[in-house]
């Protein structure tokens, strides 16, 4: 056996994209990493960067990685079994939504920090949170497709798939006569739930929990594209959340906790998202037992210096990860985008990075507490050539800008200018051809 600590890491590569510090976190801390790429990790994306020497994952031996087909247990556990045999397997981390249960069940089964089997599925299971958490539920009922919404009577409403990311299916329901066209766009074995529409700002608490204890948490303001549409798309993130008063703070904090507790959530970081209305009641919308999506680790590391992929590891190894207060706030705008297939984008002198084609994300590391306020960078999410339609969840939307300021600064502004900065171009799909008439072979009999 292998004398070598190693920690197997869980994800897909467009969500490891973000998190390739791990990298340099694990030589620094002397284990060696393990991966285990999903379904969603195309292998030739994979073995493109690998050939790299650009990129971090050309370090990867290929003793060192498992390509796996689904996300299942049984699967996690044929890819990990040599690994457990020949290796000291010292953590699990999962990085990314699709393996939380897997992961967690592993993690707890080899005695191993983790969020717990329990906590890792009631966050990947909506019915499960409001059940887990009855005080910070909207109220709610389980959708019967064949009966529709009969006896429900709280409109406006929003119907939700119980298991699915990303506000995929998320959808505005204005009355009773509006769900039934809805209903065609789920699958037939989709738990599905109905839900009172609740007013008010929304936020994500992001929290570093050790052994059940909240080691640090933040509140990150969001802003969505729900006004004058059905969808609830987030358009923008801001860490930490400006215009909340201590009183406010403390209550989305201690919501936070409240759930965590309810579920019995061990150890990593936690992803929970709230309305808070205007009468100050904190109601819950979802939670997630893994990194906060879209760039906002990245957000938090521009307002507080604090590395949460090292944090990650820290706490998967069983370590207390360093935190600190935010010394500056920082923001991700996403921006409308025309229709028609994804050229090119241009923004001046503010580094434009095509994260999903190059494999990985940008390193912005922290300015100064004073520091103006500055674009740090424009994040492009799609590939050149795709199709710009309806930003109707998080896989619609295309470009963003990031940038930080000192706690004072007005963010909206400057995200404005960014905005106004960043060119998106497009161009028309090609028109169709009119299909030709089969002609027949040579010597054919006409």
């Amino acid at each position: 056996m292998s004398t070598s600590r190693h920690v197997v890491v869980i994800t897909d590569l467009i969500v490891l994209a973000k998190h390739l510090r791990l990298l340099d976190a694990a030589e620094q801390r002397g284990v060696v990493p393990l991966f285990v790429f999903g379904p969603e990790t195309p292998a030739e994306e994979l073995a493109r960067h690998r050939a790299d020497p650009r990129h971090p994952l050309s370090r990867l031996r290929d003793e060192d990685l498992r390509h796996v087909p689904d996300t299942s247990l049984d699967t996690l556990l044929r890819g990990v079994a040599p690994w457990l045999r020949e290796r000291r397997v010292r953590a699990v981390l999962n990085v990314g939504e699709v393996f939380v249960e897997a992961a967690g069940a592993l993690a707890q089964t080899l005695g191993l920090p983790g969020p717990g089997a329990h906590a890792a599925r009631v966050c990947r299971n909506k019915v499960l949170q409001r059940l887990a958490a009855p005080a910070l539920a909207p109220r709610w009922t389980l959708l019967d497709p064949a009966r529709g919404a009969d006896g429900w009577n709280a409109f406006p409403a929003v119907l939700k798939p119980a298991s699915r990311m990303s506000s995929s299916g998320v959808r505005a329901v204005a009355g009773p006569d509006a769900l039934p066209p809805l209903l065609p766009g789920y699958g037939p074995d989709e738990l599905l739930l109905l839900e009172e529409r609740i007013v008010g700002r929304e936020f994500s608490v992001e929290a570093l929990v050790r052994s059940g204890e909240v080691l640090w948490a933040g509140v990150t303001a969001k802003d969505t594209n729900e006004s004058g549409t059905s969808f609830f798309t987030e358009t923008g993130h801001t860490s930490p959340a400006p215009g909340l008063g201590p009183a406010q703070e403390r209550l989305l904090l201690q919501a936070n906790t409240e759930f965590l507790r309810a579920v019995g959530f061990g150890t990593g970081i936690s992803h929970a998202e709230f309305r808070l209305t205007a009468e100050d009641r904190v109601v819950l919308m979802e939670a997630a037992a893994r990194p906060p999506g879209d760039a906002i680790t990245r957000l938090w590391r521009l307002a507080t210096g604090m590395d949460l992929d090292a944090a990650l590891l820290d706490l998967a190894l069983g370590d207390e990860p360093p935190t600190a207060p935010p010394r500056r706030r920082a923001r991700q705008v996403y921006l409308d985008h025309p229709q028609g297939l994804l050229a090119d984008v241009t923004a001046g002198d503010v580094p434009v990075h095509w994260v999903s084609e190059q494999g990985r994300w940008p390193d912005l590391p922290p300015s100064a507490p004073d520091a103006p306020p500055r674009g740090h960078a424009v994040l492009v999410s799609r590939r050149r050539g795709d199709v710009l339609g309806d930003q109707s969840d998080s896989h619609g939307r295309s470009v963003s800008v990031v940038l930080d300021g000192p706690l004072e600064a007005d963010l909206d502004g400057a995200g404005a200018e960014a905005a106004r900065r960043v060119t998106i171009h497009t161009v028309l799909p090609a028109p169709a051809q009119p299909a030709q008439p089969a002609q027949p072979a040579e010597g054919a009999v006409r």
